[in-house]
């Protein structure tokens, strides 16, 4: 007795272990679905991975198939799945976007009526699968929710699954579930950083900062950093940035809190090389953590009279001291402000905005700001 006992631990450590090397998606059927197919009798087993679309639909992502009938996954994760009475509980908890959803374990011969469904019909019924025992993990990552399903199966001639099989498979749920969302985890880290480095040093995409749970900066790319006024040189960036921040941190604690899109507010930001203050559209979106910490993504961009002011500027060919004049223009400021505010002579400011006219070809004030802000 001792013997047996002894040989079905020594089994169990040695499906264990060969289930934890499992480090990849494309090891997936060598290390967990064969193992843990032969350990329950299954004749062929699958893996797919179930995301949740912002249009309400679903996605099949990664999949792997063991078995003699490799057609039966594409044609179930064409549309099937969603007569599966099985993944149902699964589909559900997607949709629903709540938290707290543990690993499960489903015999399809325990739901009511079964067999009488489309689901075994026109599905297993052609591809001769009888008995399914079935496991879903549940994941959420900063990808968004994703819903892991393990299913295992015997042809129409065998026996059912006894209980004894259900409750070895209940028994090695903990590594299943910690392998399948470790390989979630680091797919999410390696996309997520991906995304990150794609726009890190890019002037012509997004600006974006994200924030801490705490409001200290965790990443940001240098777009963002420069449209806040925190890139540049030292002096300007040190004496400026407590202000941002200080500014940051009370319109956030003014946002209503919550995970996704949480509002928009506007912030101005002091310019280094005139009077007018540079405007942001600022996006807060918030999302958790594996650790379930909370973190803000600020979305950056300049509004959209600024960005029509700097294109118009740019195409007219204006010098750097005839775009600080044109800005102060536009912000409805007279020479005598200009002149004070870029320390320069009146007849300078005079000279530079007659040039100004001449690149734009226009004939007064209001005809600059009209041309320059696209309002015509």
């Amino acid at each position: 007795m001792a013997e047996i006992s002894a040989s079905r631990s020594a089994a169990s450590a040695e499906l264990f272990a060969r289930v934890l090397s499992c480090k990849s998606y494309d090891q997936m059927s060598e290390h967990l679905l064969t193992p843990v197919a032969e350990t329950l009798n299954a004749t062929s087993s699958v893996f797919l991975q179930f995301f949740d679309l912002p249009t309400n639909g679903h996605l099949v992502g990664r999949r792997s198939y063991v078995g003699h009938h490799p057609r039966s996954v594409e044609v179930y994760a064409e549309g099937v799945y969603n007569l599966d009475p099985v993944l149902k509980p699964g589909l559900q908890w997607l949709r629903s976007g709540a938290d707290g959803q543990n690993a499960f374990v489903t015999l399809l011969s325990g739901i009511p009526g079964w067999r009488d469904q489309a689901y075994y019909r026109d599905f297993l019924f052609e591809y001769d699968i009888r008995h399914v025992l079935a496991l879903a993990v549940p994941v959420r990552s900063t990808l968004g929710s994703e819903m892991m399903c393990l299913g295992f199966h015997r042809a129409h001639e065998a026996q059912p699954f006894s209980i004894v099989e259900v409750e070895r498979l209940q028994e090695l749920v903990p590594v299943i579930q910690s392998v399948i969302s470790n390989l979630a985890y680091r797919e999410s880290v390696t996309l997520s950083g991906s995304v990150l480095d794609s726009v890190f040093d890019s002037y012509a995409g997004m600006g974006f900062v994200i924030l801490d749970e705490d409001l200290l900066v965790r990443h940001a790319n240098r777009r963002g950093l420069t449209q806040l006024g925190l890139y540049g040189d030292a002096a300007c960036r040190n004496s400026q940035a407590a202000n941002v921040f200080g500014e940051l941190r009370q319109r956030l604690i003014g946002v209503a809190p919550g995970i996704g899109p949480l509002g928009r507010f506007t912030l101005e930001i002091p310019q280094a090389n005139c009077g007018m203050p540079c405007q942001l559209d600022i996006e807060v979106r918030a999302f958790r953590d594996v650790d379930a910490r909370t973190y803000y993504v600020l979305v950056t961009s300049e509004r959209r009279d600024r960005k029509a002011l700097d294109e118009a500027c740019e195409c007219f060919a204006l010098s750097d001291r005839e775009i600080a004049v044109a800005r102060l223009i536009c912000a409805g400021q007279s020479n005598g402000h200009i002149s004070r505010g870029l320390g320069i002579a009146l007849r300078t400011v005079e000279n530079h905005l007659r040039s100004v006219y001449a690149k734009a070809g226009v004939n007064s004030r209001t005809q600059l700001v009209s041309r320059l802000l696209g309002l015509n």
